[in-house]
């Protein structure tokens, strides 16, 4: 009765055009693939064979040994229980991504896990989970100019249950990372033959960018092979697609899906593999580290047909990326106080807000626990020193206070050292009447 159940669900859910969920009979937790339809299909083709080449490094070609093994992965912050899409047709957004995050470990030094979610969320241009290719991700972020990390509120994964419910203004969008340039770039594999196919991939990957690899198989029967792999078989085993190479599409059952490639492993020729991390979690712990391989020597020429006409099963490409330099949190410096008084002061700081809008404040009190803060008020956004104030009243006579200056912009909180002062013990009212005469 559950499998039937289950059944009934995909075929429900293939009424949908570009997106579908397949359940496995072995799990119950859905392996979500896309289901574009013919206009899309030719549309992301398309794309991808106009899309700009990827540069190949000429040195690399040289010194890239014949048999080896390379790795990315230690670039990429990720749990693999969370890397899961659920029921969510953006398999292509988590592969995407995963370009992202590895390029601003290996080109910016930033160690960080980038929000999948924010496109979910943001993107007006297409639904949030039916689908898409890297060129949307690429258009996505040429659009907004940055991307955010996962720990931002809201900004962790949420449309796993395949509803895009979680509105665009509910996630933070700070901090966050400025992107100046990104692009997809097709990585040439098709027609060219088996040995320049593995070099060039392999030419990307050393120049420290991940790899974008989509492919698309016609049947039931090719999908369950590989539902099967992923979710019986572990991470040390690999996986050849061939087998569904030359079939014909049927509407109701082929599918496409993307992951990302990591690295490869060469040293036996006779079981060579790339890396592959997926977005299906762990397989109920059977895949601890989200992660499959694919046959090296599978046919990078591997093509299926719809309606009389010839497709490409396997697509690869990668990022051009350049991420802008970092936002910087407010630079500060808390000043000494003047015009003291036995009731008031004015607390003196310097606060440079580095280019982006920034505010400031004064805490202060008797202890480092400050309890009493200045109005807030604006510093600007330019890149120099701003000397500010604040006057504070209703300080009790001859007691000692401590304060500081805080500023705050869309980069972070900073907080200026502690500083003292001591207000004037108040004057005794014959010795005001005499001061006042």
């Amino acid at each position: 009765m559950k499998k039937t159940l289950r059944w009934l669900f995909l075929a429900l859910s293939l009424v949908v055009a570009f997106a579908g969920i397949v359940w496995s009979d072995e799990v119950k937790k859905p392996c979500t693939i896309m289901h574009p339809d013919r206009e899309t299909l030719q549309r992301w083709i398309q794309g991808y064979e106009k899309a700009p080449r990827a540069y190949m490094d000429k040195a690399l070609s040289f010194s890239i040994p014949l048999t080896g093994s390379y790795s990315l992965l230690g670039h990429l912050k990720y749990t693999p229980s969370e890397r899961d899409q659920g029921s969510c047709g953006n398999c292509w957004a988590w592969a995407g991504t995963g370009v992202m995050e590895i390029a601003l470990d290996a080109e910016e030094g930033i160690f960080d896990r980038l929000s999948v979610q924010f496109i979910s969320s943001c993107d007006t241009a297409q639904s949030c989970c039916d689908g898409g290719w890297l060129s949307d991700l690429a258009n996505f972020y040429t659009y907004k100019g940055y991307t955010i990390p996962w720990s931002n509120t809201n900004a962790g994964w949420q449309n796993g249950d395949g509803n895009c419910n979680a509105p665009c203004s509910a996630v933070s969008k700070a901090p966050k990372y400025s992107i100046e340039i990104i692009k997809e770039q097709t990585i040439e594999t098709h027609g060219i033959g088996k040995a320049q196919a593995i070099a060039n991939i392999k030419n990307v990957l050393s120049q420290g960018k991940a790899v974008w690899f989509g492919f698309f198989m016609a049947t039931k029967p090719d999908w369950d092979n590989f539902f099967n792999f992923w979710i019986n078989q572990g991470e040390g085993v690999k996986w050849n697609p061939d087998s569904s190479c030359g079939h014909t599409w049927d509407e109701n059952e082929g599918g496409g899906h993307a992951v990302l490639c990591v690295g490869y492993n060469d040293n036996d020729p006779n079981n060579s593999y790339w890396i592959m991390v997926n977005s299906w979690g762990t397989a109920e712990g059977g895949r601890p580290n989200g992660i499959f391989r694919v046959d090296m020597n599978m046919d990078y020429d591997c093509v299926l047909y719809d309606d009389g006409t010839l497709y490409s099963s396997f697509y690869w490409q990668t990022l051009d990326i350049k991420y802008g330099a970092p936002a910087l949190a407010p630079t500060v410096t808390t000043g000494l106080a003047i015009s003291i008084t036995s009731g008031s002061a004015t607390l003196n700081g310097i606060v440079n807000p580095n280019g982006k809008r920034t505010t400031y404040y004064f805490e202060y009190g008797t202890t480092t626990s400050y309890g009493l803060t200045s109005g807030t008020k604006w510093a600007g956004a330019g890149t120099s020193d701003v000397s500010v104030s604040a006057a504070i009243t209703g300080l009790s006579p001859n007691t000692a206070y401590h304060y500081r200056i805080v500023a705050i912009n869309s980069a972070g909180t900073s907080y200026g050292s502690d500083q003292t002062l001591t207000t004037k013990a108040k004057a005794m009212p014959w010795l005001q009447l005499l001061l006042n005469d």
